[in-house]
């Protein structure tokens, strides 16, 4: 697992010492991914419950890019919140993650809408372990499919083509949040192109993708040598971003209309970290 990717589970199970309440579904799911993912997972979990643990991680965070964890935070709840409106409210019918992780998003609105099908695409690693997890923990619904692949070797259209679960005929709401800044931009634009042309439905689109600075880098804005030392150790560099003034001419490139990108200064729910763009887009398919 990447090291954003445990970074972002320690996030989901840090835990509330104003609220005694028992654990969330998404902490709990956190904790046992974490459990699972050898001496890193393992000693994250022990920070993440140890007092000193979490003061020493966010002293570390302070010094690298602060606010992190917190944008995460700020993301998700922007996205849980942008997902139940379309589903509850706009007819959206399947629900298709890319880049899915450990995140528990996929599991709890599989059992909130029995008429939704999810369906969560990463490798085969992942899928692995975050299937155990579901299953131990009696969160394996019927209408979720976890589909076990590296879209790096296959494409979209092919693997939802082999899926008897996907229907290009349901209205589709396709989320890709913090994996598209790991993507050359032509491999972006290929994913965007085969998911437009294989819907016979409403497509909509909410996705995160780094901000370029005036160098033209894709970087959060407090970004700081020591991020940027991580993520070149980790072999997880952003590869990949855009700007603001140019979203809507990207996708509209690829066949989509930019509907909203969401502000990060926002009058009592400003984005801690800013830097990685949240937006939602749409497509008709009598555009296709």
């Amino acid at each position: 697992m990447s090291n954003t990717g445990l970074l972002i589970c320690a996030s989901q199970c840090w835990p509330d010492e104003t609220n005694t309440a028992a654990a969330s579904f998404d902490q709990l799911l956190a904790n046992q991914i974490l459990q699972r993912n050898g001496w890193r997972g393992r000693l994250l979990l022990a920070l993440v419950y140890w007092r000193w643990g979490r003061a020493l991680l966010r002293g570390v965070l302070q010094c690298s890019l602060p606010g992190i964890l917190s944008h995460y935070q700020w993301r998700k709840q922007h996205i849980a919140a942008r997902l139940r409106r379309q589903i509850a409210q706009h007819g959206v019918r399947q629900l298709l993650i890319i880049g899915a992780g450990f995140d528990a998003l996929g599991a709890k609105f599989s059992s909130e809408f029995s008429h939704l099908q999810v369906i969560e695409i990463d490798r085969p690693a992942t899928m692995d372990i975050k299937q155990q997890v579901l299953q131990q923990l009696n969160a394996l619904q019927p209408n979720l499919c976890l589909k076990a692949a590296d879209l790096a070797c296959c494409s979209v259209a092919e693997l939802l083509a082999e899926e008897p679960a996907f229907s290009t005929s349901r209205s589709t709401l396709v989320l890709a949040e913090g994996v598209l800044m790991y993507l050359t931009q032509p491999a972006i634009n290929t994913l965007l192109l085969q998911l437009r042309q294989i819907m016979d439905a409403p497509l909509q689109l909410v996705a995160t993708q780094m901000q370029l600075n005036l160098q033209g880098k894709p970087r959060f804005i407090q970004q700081s040598w020591l991020t940027d030392l991580a993520l070149a150790i980790s072999s997880e560099p952003f590869v990949s971003g855009v700007s603001p003034q140019g979203l809507a001419s990207w996708l509209a490139s690829v066949g989509f209309t930019l509907q909203q990108l969401v502000a990060a200064a926002q009058p009592g729910n400003t984005d801690p970290c800013p830097g990685e763009l949240l937006f939602y887009a749409n497509v008709e398919p009598t555009d296709n």
